[in-house]
Parts: C-alpha cells; sequence; structure tokens
C-alpha cells in the first residue's frame, strides 16, 4: 500500500471526476488534475461492475497501489490521479499491470489546464 499522504482525499474525488483532464491507457480511465504539493497523489476505484466479488477488487486494487508504490520514487510531476480500471485488467497479470502504470501515468508528462 502507499502511504495517506499519496492518497487524494475523498472530498476532491468528486471534483477531478467531474472537471480533471480525462487520459486513456490500455488498462485505466485516467482522471487527472495539478495538486498544490510538491508529489503526485492517487486513488483507485474500482466499480462492481468490473468485478462483482469484494475479494477480487480489493485483491486488483492492492496489486494497483503497489505498483504505484514501487514506481512513485521516479514521478517527477504533481497531480491528482485518479485510475479507473477498464473490463480487461481482470485477466491481466501484476506485471502487465504496473507496466502499464509505470508507462502510462507515470513516466509520462499530463499538461493540466487550471
Amino acid at each position: 500500500m502507499i502511504l495517506k499522504k499519496y492518497k487524494v482525499p475523498k472530498v476532491d474525488i468528486p471534483y477531478i471526476l467531474n472537471k480533471g483532464q480525462l487520459s486513456n491507457s490500455d488498462f485505466f480511465i485516467i482522471r487527472y488534475r495539478k495538486n498544490d504539493e510538491n508529489f503526485s497523489r492517487f486513488r483507485v476505484i474500482i466499480s462492481k461492475k468490473l468485478e462483482a466479488k469484494a475479494v477480487k477488487r480489493n485483491k486488483l486494487r492492492r496489486q494497483i497501489y503497489e505498483a504505484i508504490r514501487l514506481n512513485l520514487e521516479n514521478n517527477v510531476e504533481n497531480n491528482d490521479y485518479i485510475l479507473i480500471p477498464k473490463k480487461k485488467i481482470i485477466e491481466k497479470k501484476y506485471q502487465e499491470i504496473s507496466e502499464d502504470i509505470r508507462d502510462n501515468i507515470i513516466n509520462t508528462k499530463h499538461e493540466s489546464i487550471e
């Protein structure tokens, strides 16, 4: 798990979902916006439509947060990210998820409009 300071606060989630910039990767819909911190913050939202069983949703959420934690040191931007997994992430292995996060979120320059 990532530290609490690297998680987007719950009160900011509706604003980012409605007003944040939109980006897509192979496995995620990404909403983001600039924050006032010196580091990026993340939040993963997994719908019951994606996976009905809470055990599987929580396992996927833990895998995503672990991939973020391991790649976080390479991040140079200070954005708030909300990651919404797509349906095809269900059959993917952790390594593929980690590579997608590293290539499309951590190492990608996202332009935010304030």
